[in-house]
């Protein structure tokens, strides 16, 4: 995941000259890279790991993904920070009538 094109986003969200919003989107950045890097252990190491201790082995669940969990709550509680862009309505150039609408006459 290309973190620049995220960064340009919340910048675009906050007001640039308050350290303490752009600090939120450093922590942001930081957050989001632990999460890919937690993902990535889950992948190479699974979603169960084996537990051998002396004669005893067993199976327990990786604790990367509980750690995912938490950074990913910590990712949505930033995010409802930022401002939420603005979407531009889209106009339709094209005026329907009730014979196009296909309703019964």
């Amino acid at each position: 995941m290309d973190h620049r094109k995220i960064r340009r986003e919340l910048m675009q969200r906050i007001d640039r000259k308050s350290a303490v919003e752009k600090e939120k989107v450093d922590r942001y950045i930081s957050l989001l890279d632990a999460f890919y890097q937690l993902d990535e252990s889950i992948q190479k190491h699974g979603v169960m790991v084996k537990i051998e201790n002396g004669k005893q082995i067993y199976w327990k669940t990786n604790p990367a993904v509980s750690e995912k969990n938490h950074i990913n709550s910590a990712l949505i509680t930033l995010e409802k920070d930022f401002k939420p862009v603005k979407a531009t309505p889209k106009v339709s150039n094209t005026a329907t009538t009730s014979d196009e609408k296909g309703g019964l006459v």
